[in-house]
């Protein structure tokens, strides 16, 4: 292919894993991360051979499909590893665990061109250069790559949609005290002691749980 369709078909390519990220990513929020990560991955899966074996505009198609897939499952990723982190090493946790993947996938290229020497293509007819079936390659890692989140997104957790309301309240009730004008070190006071009353997450200050007194009503957390 020329220059002119192979950046059409990247350009395409890139429109749908855009698309397809904020698709299901905001889709994750109803259904779950994990159920909108595995559906995405099981037609990921599926479209593989038609991303690797046409050698004509027909992969405008399949490469759309399989970016909006892509995009599918690697959009609620972010978001799933900070639902899984403690809260208290949230930030840490994620970017550790996000650049770890990053490391671990930077031998890739690498990796891909030695398998590459493997399929090796008639040498081209001009220029006499030697060539590759990177297309195997290609459909070897991704239908590797598939599987393997398939699996550990299946056996993995998931934070519930319980948790998800509770964290959301506090984080509402922590920017409504902020409006009030409660400083950072008051509400960081009030949060000390949380207790559970009546199935509600409360808060009592900390001269309240010193003294044994109720001078302030407990704040709901």
């Amino acid at each position: 292919m020329g220059a002119t369709r192979t950046t059409v078909i990247i350009v395409v390519g890139q429109i749908g894993a855009l698309v397809g990220s904020t698709t299901i990513g905001y889709f994750s929020s109803f259904t779950g991360r994990r159920l909108a990560m595995m559906v995405a991955c099981v037609f990921g899966g599926a479209i593989v051979p038609g991303y690797i074996i046409p050698r004509n505009d027909s992969l405008i198609a399949s490469t759309f499909f399989q970016q909006f897939f892509v995009g599918g499952v690697w959009g609620p990723i972010p978001v799933h590893l900070i639902e899984l982190s403690p809260v208290q090493l949230r930030t840490l946790f994620y970017s550790f665990t996000y650049q770890l993947g990053n490391l671990a996938s930077s031998a890739s290229s690498t990796i891909e061109a030695t398998i590459g020497e493997r399929f090796p293509l008639a040498p081209d007819p001009n220029t006499g250069a030697e060539r590759y079936n990177y297309g195997k390659v290609i459909g070897i890692f991704l239908g590797a790559v598939w599987v393997y989140i398939l699996l550990f997104v299946f056996l993995g957790p998931e934070m519930t949609q319980a948790e998800r309301d509770e964290e959301a309240e506090a984080v509402l009730e922590y920017e409504r005290l902020r409006a009030q004008g409660v400083s950072l070190v008051d509400i960081g006071a009030g949060r000390v002691k949380i207790q559970k009353l009546g199935g509600e997450t409360t808060v009592q200050h900390v001269d309240d749980v010193e003294s044994g007194g109720e001078k302030h009503a407990p704040e709901r957390f």
